[in-house]
């Protein structure tokens, strides 16, 4: 999708849309797992022997594996930014394309940050958020994140040598 571009701009505006929609899906499946667990721990299956193996993997997966899975994601996104900012060769012409393409995604991360409030503020979404603390700091502040990683992002990639042109391999 993506193949051949020269100093793709685009790469931050899709962090931002991608980050976005797992920070929402994330709490709306911590949501769904709480209220599936509590479920479980109000029916017969809590008599059984197997409750205690079930509500422990509910907890591990509602308490650690989401939120550092987010994380973790988010991480990646970031280092796959900064690395194909090395690795693709940029004319200077697209650096003010770039900074206008940041200064677009860093005012829509604003709208998306407000939005990801908005829905984390309804009363049932409320203890989610407040539990689950690593993607509404994120969240809280993506328009930061997002200009640093897109500012690292502007510096590897306009300031290498031979950053551009034709000939720039002679250097």
């Amino acid at each position: 999708m993506l193949r051949n571009k020269r100093g793709n701009p685009a790469e931050i505006t899709l962090f931002l849309i991608v980050i976005f929609f797992l920070a929402i899906a994330m709490v709306v499946a911590l949501y769904a797992n709480t209220k599936i667990q509590s479920i479980i721990s109000t029916t017969a299956l809590n008599q059984s022997a197997a409750y205690g193996s079930i509500n422990d993997s509910f907890n591990y997966v509602n308490s650690f594996v989401v939120q550092r899975g987010f994380v973790l994601f988010f991480t990646i996104l970031c280092i796959g930014i900064l690395v194909s900012s090395f690795l693709v060769r940029a004319h200077p012409v697209f650096l003010f394309i770039y900074i206008f393409t940041l200064g677009i995604a860093i005012l829509v991360s604003m709208y998306l940050a407000n939005t990801y409030e908005s829905v984390v503020t309804n009363p049932e979404f409320a203890a989610i958020a407040t539990n689950y603390t690593m993607i509404t700091f994120v969240m809280q502040h993506i328009a930061k994140i997002l200009l640093a990683v897109g500012a690292l992002s502007f510096i590897i990639l306009f300031g290498k040598s031979g950053g551009g042109g034709s000939n720039s391999g002679d250097l």
